[in-house]
This record gives C-alpha cells, sequence and structure tokens, in this order.
C-alpha cells in the first residue's frame, strides 16, 4: 500500500470523504463535518468525519462525529446537511437514509457545545409524496424575513429536477411548502438532471443565489450558480433567476457548502475521487480551499480566503525559465507576467492569464483567474508548468497541514 501523501487540502488520515457538511464557527473555531466511510476508501456506510481550525488552514482531526444508528432513520447512511443555528444548543440536520434505496427523511441531531458529541436521530421531515416528488436529499436551512425555512434537492416523478421549500418554524415539525425552483427557474446554463443535489441558498450583494449540483441517473456533473430573486408565492416562495453560471469549471469539484456563520458567505466543495482499491491507496477524496464568494457583473466569482491563504504560503522557491512538472509540488504559483501556459497529458491546455493563482497540490490543483470563476482537478497524471519569461510567476511553498 502507498503511504498517505502529504497534503494541505483537508482530508480525513483514511478512508473516503465527499461532501462537506455542518460547516459553522463557534467561539472563534472553524468546524466542517464531511461525509466520511472511515473503514475504506469507497462510498459505503456513510458517517460524518469532523475537523476543526482557527485559521481555515491547520486542520485538526476529530473522532467520527456520529455513524448510522442500527435500525434508525439513518441505518444506510448519515448523508449531506449543515449547521441549524438560532437555538439553545448546536444541532444539525441531514438526510438519513435507511436502506439502499436512497429514499430519506431529514435528520435532526442535537449535540454538545463543543460540537463533538451528538444525540440520536429525530425526524422532522418526510418526502411530499402526494406533490409529485419521486426522490429528495441535503436539506439546507436559511432564513427570509424572519421566516425559518429550508430547501431540499429534489427529483421529480416526471424526471425533472427540482429544489423544495420547507417551513420550519417548528424545528422537529418540517412542512412542505411547495416547489422553490425548478428547471423553467434556472434553465439557461444548466445542464441535465434528473436531481438536483445539495442546494445552497443565500444573498449575496442585494441578490439571492441558488446553487444545485447537478445529477443525471447517477453521474454527476457539473455545479451551476444561479443569480436572481425571491418572491412571494402564496404561502411560500419562488426563486426567479436572471442568470445562470457554472460556479466552477474544472472536472472534480462537486456538492460546495455555503455558510455565513462570520457574516461572509464561504464555501468549501468536495474535490471528487473515485473509489479507490485500498491495497494501493487507502484515502479518496479532500475538500477545496475555503472559499470567500462576491458578485461581478451578475457573477459568482471566488478567491481563497485570505486569513487561510496567508497561513499556508511560505517561501519562496525558485522555478527556471522552461517547463517544470508539477508532480508532488506544494505551491502556490502567482502568474505576474506573461507567456505561462498549463498543460496536461489527458486535459489540454488551460489558459493562465496575468493575475491568476494556481494551487498545486501533487494531484490537486486549483486555479484562480483574477475577477473570474475557479477551476478544480484532480489526476493523477501532473501537469506541466511552462514559463517562457523570467520573473513571470512568484511561487511560494504551501505548508503542509493535514497528514
Amino acid at each position: 500500500m502507498t503511504a498517505p501523501t502529504t497534503s494541505y487540502h483537508l482530508r480525513p488520515a483514511r478512508g473516503w470523504l465527499n461532501d462537506p457538511n455542518g460547516m459553522t464557527r463557534v467561539d472563534g473555531v472553524w468546524h466542517v463535518f464531511f461525509q466520511h466511510n472511515p473503514a475504506a476508501p469507497a462510498h459505503a456506510a456513510i458517517a460524518w468525519g469532523h475537523a476543526s481550525s482557527d485559521d481555515l488552514a491547520h486542520w485538526r482531526l476529530h473522532p467520527v462525529a456520529f455513524s448510522p444508528t442500527p435500525g434508525g432513520p439513518d441505518a444506510f447512511g448519515c448523508w449531506s446537511g449543515v449547521h441549524v443555528p438560532g437555538h439553545d444548543r448546536p444541532a444539525v440536520v441531514y438526510s438519513g437514509v435507511a436502506e439502499a434505496s436512497g429514499q430519506s427523511t431529514v435528520c435532526l441531531r442535537w449535540g454538545s457545545p463543543d460540537l463533538s458529541q451528538w444525540g440520536p436521530p429525530v425526524v422532522v421531515g418526510e418526502t411530499p409524496w402526494d406533490d409529485g416528488v419521486a426522490i429528495m436529499r441535503d436539506p439546507f436551512v436559511f432564513e427570509h424575513e424572519g421566516r425559518r425555512l429550508a430547501v431540499l434537492g429534489a427529483g421529480m416523478r416526471d424526471g425533472s429536477p427540482a429544489v423544495l421549500l420547507f417551513d420550519r418554524t417548528d424545528e422537529l415539525v418540517w412542512r412542505h411548502l411547495g416547489v422553490l425552483a425548478g428547471e423553467d427557474a434556472i434553465r439557461h446554463g444548466a445542464g441535465a438532471a434528473d436531481v438536483w443535489e445539495c442546494p445552497q441558498l443565500f444573498p449575496l450583494a442585494g441578490r439571492w443565489v441558488l446553487v444545485v449540483s447537478l445529477h443525471d441517473r447517477g453521474v454527476l456533473g457539473e455545479v451551476v450558480a444561479a443569480v436572481g430573486d425571491l418572491v412571494p408565492d402564496g404561502e411560500g416562495l419562488r426563486f426567479v433567476a436572471e442568470s445562470t453560471h457554472l460556479l466552477d469549471d474544472g472536472a472534480d469539484f462537486y456538492a460546495p457548502q455555503v455558510t455565513l456563520a462570520d457574516g461572509e458567505p464561504l464555501l468549501m466543495g468536495w474535490i471528487r475521487q473515485e473509489g479507490q482499491d485500498p491495497a494501493v491507496r487507502d484515502h479518496a477524496g479532500c475538500l477545496t480551499l475555503p472559499r470567500r464568494l462576491g458578485l461581478v457583473d451578475g457573477v459568482v466569482v471566488s478567491h481563497v480566503d485570505p486569513v487561510a491563504a496567508a497561513a499556508l504560503t511560505g517561501d519562496i522557491e525558485p522555478v527556471a525559465t522552461g517547463e517544470t512538472l508539477l508532480a508532488d509540488r506544494r505551491w502556490l504559483v502567482k502568474v505576474v507576467g506573461d507567456g505561462v501556459r498549463l498543460t496536461h497529458p489527458e486535459l489540454g491546455e488551460v489558459a493562465v492569464a496575468r493575475g491568476a493563482q494556481l494551487w498545486v497540490d501533487g494531484a490537486v490543483l486549483e486555479l484562480y483567474r483574477p475577477g473570474g470563476v475557479p477551476a478544480t482537478w484532480r489526476h493523477d497524471e501532473p501537469w506541466t508548468l511552462t514559463v517562457e519569461d523570467e520573473g513571470a510567476v512568484e511561487v511560494r511553498k504551501v505548508v503542509p497541514t493535514v497528514p
């Protein structure tokens, strides 16, 4: 078995990781939970892993927060969900899956003040079958004009995707209010899907942003951000999109979560990796760097959280002109001049303009374009950085932060 490589992207020491969950900040400490199978690098028996950090860069890995409950509503898996603010004790909600069909209920667990201990699952919401819903998952909570609400991703019986709206005035009894958004709401720019997964709904620069991850008959696709408004619709709300675009245009970004725990939108996403042969590699998957979000000309843009970026970067590393293979590098490459190219034997050439930042972490690469949409890739074949002009890049070592 190969030894785990040192990484500065958040991941468990071994086993499987997918979606970030339950992101919050308590007493100045950031907590990120994640979909986790501690037993093997494969998606099975999903529990919630747990990590914490003071600076979003140096992560402490904690014991598993909670696992499937034998005979309970989450016996098959504790799937994606969020932290629930506004109560006298910590709480999370998530999709509890009881058996292999993937059908779920919304489960709530109460936690200890330090978020290390969690009570048993309590079912607070169920699939509204009578309203044409075939499947739902991934609750996300928010407030609008003083109302406590939630959205869930869904697939309808007619094969179309949707985002459902729930009232949670009574946190223990969620009430379905209807469809917040269907294909007609964000049809422009959204690819094919039969389920919109991991919906995130949050205010940004005076607008509302709806993020969905595209699931199409078992295939995980792109992540789409729609910018628009919430308008009244009977007892509920309807999302009306003005523009729709990719939130990340790389190949391996999925299921991001957004939190407003410190008042400014913070996002982390899953960097996908297929299940691994445990005899070869005992881990699979990691999370992106923490991203702060902005809105520029109707487009949601991202940059690495500045506190995390400062904590991660170290000494300048000299780089000669010509080609440099990026295998096993832990670098931040700032493009400060022209004549810089990034190429890959399978993915081809990617344009890197002046002002771009490349965060290289071995097989993982995150590209942040100046004022634009980022891109995320994970590939065992290494990238090649070509620098034609001396001084066109500034390269700094990145300090590893997780095992």
